[in-house]
Parts: C-alpha cells; structure tokens; sequence
C-alpha cells in the first residue's frame, strides 16, 4: 500500500519544484540566469547527481553480494561486471567532480546560493532518504518474521542510508535557511503520507479482527495488516518527526509554508474523510435500502474497515494542522488561504452536483416507466446520488458561507483577488459550455426521433443523460454568474490609476498586493541591488499612482524620495 500511496508524491513534488524555480527567476535572478555558468551548473550538478546513483547501485548490489557469502566466481556475470563497471567508474568521477565543486564554492560564494546547488542536495537527499525507508521497512518486516530476510535490502539501506546522511550534514552546515524551505517541505510530506498509510493499516487490521469476534488474535505474525502498518509507522513516524516537528514546523511562515499546512495537511486530510465517509455511507445505504445480492454482511463491508481507518486518520490530519494554522493565522486573509477555500467549495459543489444530476436521471427513467428502473442497478445508483448530495452539499454550503461572509466585510479586496475571479469564470464558463453542448444533444435527439417517427417516451429516456446535465450544469453556471454580476454592480470603489506599474526599490510585497487592488492593473516590482537607506511610504505611493492618468509608471524609491515616470510600452 505504501508504494501506491508514494506514487502521489511525484506530481506534488514537481509541482513545489516548479513553483520555487519560477519564484527564483521572478524574484532577481535572471541576470544570472542568462549567464554562461547557469548552463555549466545544470550539467554539473545533473552529472554529479547521476554518478551518486549509478554508484550507490552498484555498490550496493556488490555489498549484498557479501552479505550473501556467495562466490563472485560463480555469480552472474554479467551482473558482476556490470555493478563493478558502476563502482570503478561512478565513485573516481563522483569524487572529482565533488572535490571540483568544492573548489568552485572557495572560488564563488554565491555558488552555495545558487538554485543548481540546492536542487541538487534537496533531490538526492530525498532520493536517497526515500529508497532508504524502503529498505529500513522491508528490514523491520523481516525481522518480525513477516517477511523473509534478503542481504541485497540490507546493502541498499545501508549505502542509501549512508548517501543520506552525507547529504543531510551537507544541507544542515552548507545551505542558508532560505534554501532549505523546499527539502522541508517535501520530506516533511513523504513523512506525512508514510505515517498517515501506517495508521490506516494499523486502525483497519484492528477494526477487521474485531469484526471478525475474536476468530483470530489481534496480533499475529505472517502477513498480519496490523504488524504491516506498524512498521510502516516505525518507519515513518522518526523521519516525520526530523522534518516537520524538528525543522520545518518552526520555519518562517511565509507562503509555501502556508501552502503546505493548508493545501496538504488542512485540505488532504479533509479531502481524505470526505471520501471514506461517502464509502461507509454508501455502503451503508446500499445494505439497508438497496442491493446488496447475495452477499452477507462480511463481504458486502469488505471495505469498511480501512475506510473508516482512512476516515479517523484524516481527522487526524486534518484536526493537527487545522490546528498549528490556528495558532500562526494572520489577521489579513492571504492568498493561499483562498486557494484552499475555494478549492474545498469547488470539490463540494462538483459531488452535489454530480449527485442531483443522477438523481434527475432516475426521476426521468421513473416517469418514462423504463425497465431500467427496476433493476438493482439504478437503486444503488440513487443511494450513490444521495451519497453524493449528503456528503457534498454540506461542504460546499460550509466554504462557500465562509467565502461569501469574508467577501461582504472586505468587498473590494475579495472581488480583486484571482483567486476568486478563476473559481467564477471557471465555474459559469465551463459549465456554460457544457450546457450549450448538452443543450446541442438534446435537440439533436429530439429532431432525430421526430424525422424516424419514434417521438415519444422513448425519446424522454434517450436524452435523460444529456437533460440531466444541461439542468445541472445551467444552474451552475447561472448562479455563479450572478454571483459575480452582483459584485460588479455592488462594487463601491472602481479601479483606478494605470495599468501597469513597476516598483524600483526595496522589496515590499504589500505595498505591490495594495496596489494590484487599487488599479485593478498589472504590478511588478524590482528591487535595487544597490544600497540605499530609503523605505517605500505606502500612503504617498497609492496617492500618486491612484491619481495619475498615464497608462504605464515606473516608481522609483532613493535616498531623496520618490519619483514617478511615465512610459510608452511597445
């Protein structure tokens, strides 16, 4: 279970790599960026990463060898040439190459800031801390007999661990604190989900031998869920506990920080119960008004025990981290804070919609009198619908109520924030098109029937499909654009001043975000490498910008004031 579950980190990781990359470049780097050694560090520090793992591969598959006693002679050998090729070439140039970086670090001090640098030691680190805890939980189910025992896992582990520690002492004495946000934050997730599926293996074993009354003990050896989940939570619980309790819980809380507390911890763990809710519910429905065939009670809530698990872990979850954001919560509403709103909102309104649309489906098929409808099929897909409405409207209704009551005591700030403007047009415009395209289906079956002479009931359950989704998805989309008609017209301060602006001087993200929400306009700011003792006045620089009428503005902070200077963009 826990490599199905580790499969989720590779999208989630590119992603937080991606967004720092691009945070990077925007905040400054680009004159670096367009430099010869930019290129040179990509290569280099990408060669040095594959020499780490072609080298811990064949070292380790040499050391299980030992572990194993068995004679290289007569060993596979093709296998043997090959893990030696990797050995006598990899370890030689890894350690050139490191000592040549080293030598550059002595030479260029900005070498140990740079980007190349620090994705380097972040993704092998994690690489090797990954294929370490692999290894550790396949030694640990062998040493309680779960599992047999295999050298070849025990050299992984302990060349994997080595690497690990090696870049780990590296990233705590050789990386500023600056850098070290998306190594937190990405081994503090790999912790997360590995204690998360160990407890869900653990809560759902006990749960499934308690159904059965006591037929087997609780705990047993081969192949038990429960001593399987508590490995996986040995495993996971020491690396949790470094990255987050140790490190990144007391990190600067700035927004990636944020973003991992409330998208991951907040919004996961949420995420998670609402589906083992909707699991249990269902089958409960299922069980008592629906079809369950011939099952007994055993089969038919097969998996009820490891959804209610996964239910009470993301709790958990959710319960923590909902907590630790209480405790650092800012008066001011950040963006990220509404990405999370906003994203719970849409997951609920697309299951209650997803539900009333099926359940106008079987309302069609019972007033067309279809056979279908007297199937076991369609009354399990009624107690599905309900499941959805139950579960869903409940959590949009409770997002969107917080959203709407935030928007009405800061009108003007909310209805400027993207965030908001993605989720309405998102909203009333692909659920327009969706209406329009059903709208095209329905017609088209209508006429269809009409010219062959079959217009009639039949025609009614042809298009129940089609008309079901049109209704949906046209009360989606009208609502939200009224919604959003409503806030343009209950506006009371337009947009104003010019479309662009630039800030030359020091780095002030509020100052920008205040202006993004005067002008309604574009805001970059560009911070000066020089050194100057002046700050940014907000108040001075909203008057002026507000009442210009120039299109285009550069505002330019120095020792001896402000400036502002219009300019042509072409």
């Amino acid at each position: 279970m826990i490599f199905a579950f580790s499969g989720l980190l590779v999208p989630i990781v590119l992603v937080i790599l991606v967004i720092l990359a691009v945070r990077k470049i925007r905040s400054g780097d680009t004159h670096g960026a367009l430099q010869g050694h930019s290129v040179r560090r990509f290569f280099q520090y990408l060669i040095l990463y594959g020499l780490v793992v072609i080298s811990a591969v064949g070292l380790s598959r040499l050391l299980g060898r030992v572990f194993e006693r068995s004679s290289l002679v007569v060993a596979d050998k093709s296998d043997l040439a090959r893990n030696l090729s990797f050995v006598v070439v990899g370890i030689p140039l890894f350690i050139a190459l490191a000592f040549w970086t080293r030598r550059r670090f002595e030479e260029d001090p900005s070498e140990e800031r740079s980007f190349g640098w620090n994705l380097y030691v972040t993704v092998t680190s994690l690489t090797s801390l990954t294929v370490g805890m692999f290894a550790l939980h396949d030694i640990v189910l062998s040493a309680t007999g779960v599992s047999e025992f295999r050298p070849q896992v025990l050299a992984r582990f302990v060349v994997w661990g080595t690497i690990w520690g090696m870049h780990w002492w590296i990233h705590l004495r050789a990386m500023p604190l600056t850098s070290s946000r998306a190594h937190h934050a990405i081994g503090s997730l790999i912790a997360l989900i590995t204690v998360a599926v160990g407890l869900v293996q653990l809560i759902s074993g006990t749960i499934h031998r308690l159904w059965n009354f006591g037929d087997q003990p609780i705990f047993s050896s081969h192949g038990d869920p429960i001593l399987r989940g508590a490995v996986v939570l040995i495993v996971g619980a020491p690396v949790w506990f470094l990255f987050w309790n140790r490190n990144y819980a007391k990190a600067t809380k700035d927004p990636l920080w944020f973003g991992y507390v409330l998208l991951v911890g907040v919004g996961g763990g949420l995420i998670m119960s609402i589906v083992s809710a909707s699991t249990v519910l269902y089958n409960a429905l299922v069980w008592f008004w629906g079809d369950s065939g011939n099952a007994n009670a055993s089969t038919h809530f097969r998996s009820a025990p490891t959804a209610l698990a996964s239910f009470c872990v993301g709790l958990i979850v959710w319960w923590y981290h909902h907590a630790i954001l209480e405790e650092n919560r800012k008066d001011t509403r950040t963006e990220v804070q509404r990405i999370y709103e906003y994203l719970m909102a849409g997951i609920g309104l697309l299951a209650a919609a997803a539900g009333l649309a099926m359940i106008l489906v079987a309302l069609v098929e019972t007033l067309t009198s279809s056979a279908l409808i007297s199937g076991s099929g369609a009354a399990n897909a009624l107690l599905g619908a309900a499941t959805l409405l139950i579960v869903g409207a409940p959590v949009w209704w409770q997002f969107w109520r917080r959203i709407q009551l935030a928007v009405a005591s800061a009108l003007d700030e909310e209805c400027a924030s993207p965030t908001r403007r993605v989720y309405l047009f998102l909203l009333f415009g692909l659920g327009g098109i969706a209406a329009v395209i059903t709208l095209l289906v329905c017609v088209f079956l209508f006429f269809d029937d009409i010219f062959k002479g079959n217009f009639g009931l039949e025609t009614m359950r042809r298009v129940r499909f089609a008309l079901s989704i049109l209704i949906t998805t046209g009360a989606v989309a009208g609502y939200h654009w009224l919604v959003y008609r409503n806030e343009r017209a209950l506006t009371t301060a337009e947009f104003r001043g010019p479309r662009f602006v630039v800030l030359v001087g020091p780095h002030d993200p509020e100052l920008k975000l205040a202006l993004s929400q005067l002008t309604g306009g574009r805001v970059r700011s560009w911070e000066r490498r020089d050194d100057i003792s002046a700050a940014w006045n907000q108040a001075d620089v909203l008057g002026a910008v507000g009442s210009s009428t120039e299109e285009s503005l550069i505002v330019i902070a120095d020792a001896k004031g402000m400036q502002t200077i219009p300019i042509n963009r072409r």
